[in-house]
C-alpha cells in the first residue's frame, strides 16, 4: 500500500469511482471552490470526518487537525479516499495555508496511516488513504 496524493482530471476520477466498491470505502468529497479560508477548510473536514474531541470541540488549528486526522478510530473503514474538487480554487487567497494543508497530508497524515500507526498505536492498523486533487 502506498498512500499518496494524486492530481487527476474529473473524467479520471469518474472512472476510478466507477471501478471502486464504494461500500468498502470511506469517501469524502469537498468542494474547494466553497472553501476560501482555513476555518472553512477545518469546518469542511470536521463535517466530513466527524472530527471531535472528548469535550466535543477542537481548536481548529493545524496541530489539532493533524492530531484528529491521525485518530480516526470511529470510522470503520480501512480504505479512505479524500477528493478535493476545484483544488485550484481551494484557499485561493491563502497559498501558504493551501501548501500547509498539502504538507500535513503528505508528510504526516498519509505516512501515519501507511506505517506509523503500527508503531504508535497499540493494535494499530494501517489504512489505505488516497487523496485526489481535481482542478
Amino acid at each position: 500500500m502506498k498512500n499518496q496524493i494524486i492530481n487527476i482530471t474529473e473524467n479520471e476520477y469518474d472512472n476510478i469511482k466507477e471501478k471502486t466498491d464504494l461500500s468498502s470505502v470511506f469517501l469524502v468529497e469537498i468542494d474547494g471552490s466553497q472553501i476560501k479560508t482555513v476555518y472553512e477548510l477545518f469546518e469542511a473536514m470536521e463535517k466530513a470526518y466527524y472530527l471531535h474531541t472528548s469535550n466535543g470541540t477542537w481548536g481548529k488549528n493545524w496541530a489539532a487537525f493533524d492530531d484528529l486526522m491521525t485518530d480516526l478510530d470511529w470510522i470503520p473503514y480501512n480504505k479512505h479516499i479524500l477528493v478535493v474538487k476545484y483544488y485550484d480554487k481551494l484557499l485561493s487567497g491563502y497559498p501558504v495555508e493551501k501548501n500547509r494543508f498539502i504538507h500535513y497530508l503528505k508528510d504526516s497524515i498519509l505516512p501515519f496511516w501507511e506505517e506509523d500507526v503500527l508503531h504508535c498505536v497499540v493494535e494499530g492498523e494501517t489504512k489505505d488513504f488516497t487523496v485526489y486533487l481535481i482542478d
